[in-house]
């Protein structure tokens, strides 16, 4: 059987599609977005540099972290992608984010907006790394 590696290319790709998708996304919802948190756009004008690496940081983690998965439960196409990142995404990333935002007295809809980037992103994550696949040279030759 073929091994599966991770594929950095398609991960780095994943990254920087993911980095669009997020400009994407709050530019579309921004409104809703900054109504929901009671905030105006002026707040937002100086946000950190910090903001920005911990988001670059976080899409490198759960991308790896996926490919990762990927290779170990030998996920080698795109409907097997999508579903286990979005199986992921409602086990680990919707519920503890509404949890914690109804907790904070945020309203669900914040949750709704945060959560829903993540899943698109999730989505893209999981079909590019279940369509571009790597496998490992020595299991091939061994075969």
């Amino acid at each position: 059987m073929k091994k599966l590696r991770i594929n950095h290319l398609a991960v780095m790709a994943v990254i920087l599609i993911q980095q669009g998708i997020d400009v994407a996304w709050y530019s579309l919802l921004r409104n809703k977005w900054m109504q929901l948190l009671a905030k105006q756009a002026i707040d937002f004008e100086a946000t950190s540099v910090f903001a920005y690496v911990v988001s670059f940081a976080g899409e490198v983690a759960s991308c790896y972290i996926t490919a990762f998965i990927f290779t170990k439960l030998n996920i080698d196409n795109v409907r097997d992608g999508i579903l286990l990142a979005a199986l992921l995404w409602l086990g680990y990333t919707i519920f503890p984010l509404a949890q914690t935002d109804l907790f904070s007295l945020r309203p669900i809809g914040l949750s709704l907006i945060n959560g829903g980037g993540i899943l698109l992103n999730a989505i893209v994550c999981g079909a590019m790394l279940g369509a571009w696949k790597k496998y490992d040279d020595k299991a091939l030759q061994a075969t």
